[in-house]
Order: C-alpha cells, then structure tokens, then sequence
C-alpha cells in the first residue's frame, strides 16, 4: 500500500525521448517501477488475527495505545506538552477501536492514555458494545499527562499507584554484576504503576476468581539504571503484599521497555515471575517476527506472571497482535501515521481460566 511517491519532475514525452523506438508510457512505467516508493505493509509482526480463545477463559490483553489523547484542552498541560496539540486523529482512533474489538479481551490494560476522562470518550465513542463497564485511569505524575489505564467487563476495586514511593534506597539492592550506574540517582517512579484488583465472577464455577493486575510503562530510552531502580521497587511492594496474601494470582504487565536480557526483567524473574513468553502460541521454526512487539523489530512488552497466576494460564495462548507497519522509511518524528495505523507498540494477549488450581 504506497503511502508516498516522489514526484517525478521531468516529462517524459516523445519530443525529449532518446529511445523513440518506445512508447514514453512504457518509459514512464519502468521509471516508477525502480523508484524508491515508501509502502505500509499490512502486518510484518506478530500474528494477522488473534488465535480463538479456550472454551470458558478470559482474555487478558496488554496495549501501549500511543498517546491516547482526547479533543478537551487540560489548562494543567501547557506550552511544550500542550495536550491540545496531542489530540488522536479520528483515523487512529478508529483504528485502534478496530483492533481492542478484535482481541475481544475481558480485561483491557493500556499505556500511554491521557486521562480518565479521555479513556471514558474513548470507550464510549469507540468500544460502546464492548462491555467494558469498569474502567480506571490515574494520574501517575508523568509531566506529559499520560498513565496506565484499565477497561474490565468485570469490577475492579483498590485502584493503587505510589507516585511519591523514594526509590534512592534501591541502590542497596543492586549487588553483584550487571547492573548500571548511567544518568542520575532514581529518586521516584518516571510514571507510577498502576495496580488494580479484579473479581471475576464466572458463573461456570462455584467460587469466584480474585485476581490482581499491575500495569506498569517503565522510563524509555537509555535510562537503564531508572528502569532497574523502578523493577527493584515495584518487586519489593508486591512481595510485601504477598507476604499478607501468599495466595495471590498476580500478574505484572505493559511497556517495560527493555529487552528480554536486560537486568530490569531479570529482576522480575529473580522474584519468581514468569515471562507469558512460555506459553507462546508458536515454538517451532522462526518464530522471531510473530513476537517483535514494536514497531522499531524490538521487544519492549511483557506479561510477567506470578506463580500463583500461572498456574490457570492457558498454554500456547500468549499471542501478540501485528497492526499496520508504516514503512522501513518511516520516520515518526516528522512524517504523518498512514490511513489505518494504529500504534507503535502491538498488543499482547494471554488466556486463563478463571479458578484457581489448588480448588
């Protein structure tokens, strides 16, 4: 799908054709076909549909919407980060409306949303037969005004974030090798996560399945040592909860921005979590692109999943979902998105079943 040509600045005609021997249309044809021409391409990762989900799970989903951002200017969000100037275009909006329908996920956990009040346009606007009637959003003191966010067809309760948790004693944490000392001392979470508690009630079983989710949108780019500081802290205040609750079904998810060796995952995993990564959909052959979940070919997102939780994971369901790639050429600092773009990042997908195994 071209979504730019270069203009061709010379006519071709039969007066300045040297071979007159050829139509100057078959000339002109040929020209275009060895110009460099910038193409979206329909999917490059991740799968072309989501898998259909096991009879009686839920869906959990994961999705960095990219600045969700509604048409009402917040007088708090001026100058540089002037929100009025972020407001999603009606195509992307759409787009990503098409999407979140098709994953068909029970429980929504977003990134990159600007408000409540924008998360609650958006559903209603975009995703008003989806069930979605729980929904929280908090502000989790990010200078650019976006947070974690997250839509639920079933109750959620003790939305919680730690905006003014001191992260400077982490640096007592960070013993042996490979950690990283760049940038300056984390003192607080770049954009607090977001935990939130979930009541499924799903009336094929006898009890009631309790779960909690944490959505977190670590600091981007090459602030490593932030990233650690934030893992390390976010580990110690779940195990604290987990040592009131040992039988909690956790899980940690969204845009860790990090890849699968650095040390702010291995933190997770350390603690016992366990990537969703396991239970992938495909595990034979070159599986590569069906789990890039940016745009840029690299792993940024992850489900990261409690022993407790993974016990009701359903195998073979994690599952990232491609959306319109823009081009090899595409430079999002200038260029506009093409028609049918949704978002950077992909959404990722895993199934459970809602009862817990020891029952």
């Amino acid at each position: 799908m071209p979504i730019a040509l270069r203009q061709v600045r010379s006519t071709i005609s039969l007066a300045n054709n040297p071979h007159r021997g050829l139509p100057a249309f078959l000339l002109f044809g040929v020209f275009l076909f060895v110009l460099p021409v910038l193409h979206a391409e329909d999917i490059r990762y991740g799968r072309k549909e989501p898998l259909q989900r096991a009879d009686k799970a839920i869906r959990l989903a994961s999705y960095n919407v990219l600045n969700l951002f509604d048409a009402k200017d917040d007088p708090s969000l001026q100058g540089e980060f002037d929100d009025i100037t972020m407001v999603t275009s009606e195509n992307r909006c759409e787009c990503l409306g098409k999407v979140i329908k098709e994953l068909d996920a029970d429980i929504l956990c977003l990134q990159e949303v600007e408000s409540e009040e924008a998360l609650r346009w958006f559903r209603d606007a975009y995703l008003a037969d989806m069930g979605y009637e729980y929904l929280v959003s908090h502000d989790v003191g990010y200078y650019r005004g976006i947070e974690q966010s997250v839509l639920s067809r079933f109750p959620i309760s003790n939305p919680t974030i730690w905006k003014n948790e001191d992260l400077t004693d982490m640096e007592d944490l960070k013993t042996g090798e490979g950690w990283n000392e760049d940038g300056e001392l984390p003192t607080q979470f770049q954009r607090s996560p977001l935990m939130v508690d979930i009541d499924i009630k799903a009336e094929e079983y006898a009890n009631n399945y309790e779960m909690t989710v944490v959505v977190v949108h670590h600091k981007s780019g090459w602030h490593r040592r932030q990233r650690e500081s934030e893992a390390l802290q976010l580990v110690e205040l779940l195990q604290t909860r987990l040592e009131k609750e040992p039988d909690l079904n956790l899980l940690v998810v969204g845009d860790f921005n990090a890849g699968p060796f650095d040390k702010s995952l291995a933190v997770y995993q350390e603690a016992g979590f366990i990537n969703a990564y396991n239970h992938r959909w495909k595990t034979t052959g070159n599986t590569r692109d069906y789990f890039r979940t940016h745009e840029s070919n690299r792993v940024l997102d992850y489900m990261m999943i409690h022993p407790n939780a993974d016990a009701e994971i359903v195998d073979h369901s994690f599952q990232i979902v491609g959306t319109l790639f823009p081009g090899d050429d595409y430079d999002w600092r200038k260029d506009e998105p093409p028609s049918g773009y949704a978002a950077d990042h992909y959404p990722l997908v895993i199934d459970m079943m809602p009862q817990d195994v020891s029952q």
